[in-house]
């Protein structure tokens, strides 16, 4: 009962969080899609991924799925919310390069470094942590180990796969855009990347440490990245696409509900098998397995951005809350796995009730002052809540 009420509110409270404010598009508003309206989706979304992890780290410390019902639906989900994060950013990135002559100037500072700089900041936070836990528990790191760690190429926390996904696109974007002319051709170069990274990821399996991972190992590092050029062709297509979506709005929303609701139901029947981790139950063939479950979550994925569009065609959802969690949403991802391992001592002494809220505001605060300490480091001057979105 407990989950079942705590589910329920969290619902509301992502409908407070997200309607505030909404309201129906004019006929002539026409790019419905834009960097500022994605980044505040993606505000909403890091709200989601919260919810998210919270199963997650439920899960780790040994409570079942079937106990945590309904709250467990959200451990569905966090690949929906990762994959418009990747489409939404290769969308800004080919927008603004086919407007903007100048957008590859300063590319590093403004791109790059603003993902660099908070990376760190949280790998360190993760190290201290982990050092510090080894201390007490009689362990140590080699020396390899910490120096890898330092510098980022080891994982203490493989929750920060996302900023060293996002940094590999975004240098791969700034080589590749500086060369060609033709939109089309840096996306079909980049989609390629995306493919060889996908097929790296999948060979790689899993990793063998819970406290050290290299790069690549586990199936969220390739199940979602292939939005990315999928969001860099909507930004090359928009007037093209957003045209189909203004006159047949009814039929597309309806045809990918349905067909959204039926991936659904299929895709929850492959995670109950562990269809990525089949290789450690004696399959004959993981990678098949591997890779019939991501080709359904691809499909699930696009489904979704279809959902997401489509909406965002007839309603705009924007408002300060929004505006102030787009700016942090980046530092909450990579940050709020560790607020969930050591918030579970509410879980364990006043429950959930206690804990998601905990969790919620813990990862929030936390991922604020990270955010001003990358402004400060970035010398920018843009506030929680003042300025444009980042």
């Amino acid at each position: 009962m407990d989950f079942s009420i705590t589910f329920y509110i969290s619902i509301a409270f992502l409908g407070l969080i997200l309607l505030p404010k909404a309201s129906l598009r004019s006929s002539d508003d026409a790019p419905f899609f834009d960097r500022v309206i994605s980044k505040e989706m993606q505000g909403f979304l890091a709200m989601f991924i919260i919810f998210h992890q919270t199963v997650i780290t439920l899960d780790h410390f040994g409570l079942s799925s079937a106990r945590m019902m309904p709250f467990w639906n959200y451990y569905y989900y966090g690949i929906l919310a990762v994959s418009f994060f990747f489409f939404s950013s290769g969308f800004g990135l080919v927008k603004r390069w086919m407007t903007d002559e100048k957008y590859l100037e300063g590319f590093m500072k403004r791109r790059i470094f603003t993902v660099l700089v908070p990376f760190f900041i949280c790998n360190y936070i993760y190290l201290t942590d982990a050092i510090i836990a080894n201390i007490q528990n009689g362990k140590s790191f080699d020396s390899l180990q910490v120096i890898c760690s330092f510098f980022g190429l080891f994982l203490i926390n493989n929750q920060m796969w996302f900023a060293v996904e996002i940094m590999i696109l975004y240098v791969m974007f700034r080589l590749i855009f500086s060369r060609v002319k033709k939109p089309m051709t840096g996306i079909c170069i980049m989609t390629g990347i995306v493919l060889i990274m996908m097929v790296i990821g999948l060979l790689s399996g899993h990793s063998d440490s819970p406290e050290m991972s290299y790069w690549f190992k586990g199936e969220w590092w390739y199940n979602t990245i292939l939005m990315f050029p999928l969001g860099m062709f909507y930004a090359y297509k928009e007037e093209r696409i957003n045209k189909v979506f203004r006159k047949a709005f009814t039929s597309i929303l309806v045809a990918s509900a349905v067909a959204f609701v039926i991936l659904d139901f299929i895709h929850r029947g492959l995670l109950s098998r562990s269809i990525y981790w089949t290789e450690y139950y004696g399959a004959k063939h993981p990678i098949l397995d591997k890779l019939t479950a991501l080709g359904t979550e691809t499909v699930f994925e696009i489904l979704f951005l279809i959902l997401v569009v489509s909406l965002l065609a007839r309603f705009r959802f924007e408002n300060p809350i929004l505006k102030f969690l787009g700016k942090i949403s980046l530092e909450t991802i990579m940050l709020n796995y560790l607020i969930c391992l050591k918030f579970y001592f509410i879980y364990k002494r006043y429950g959930i009730y206690a804990y998601v809220p905990a969790v919620f505001f813990g990862t929030i605060v936390s991922a604020s002052i990270v955010y001003l300490i990358k402004n400060i480091v970035l010398e920018r001057r843009s506030g929680l809540f003042d300025g444009d979105v980042k």
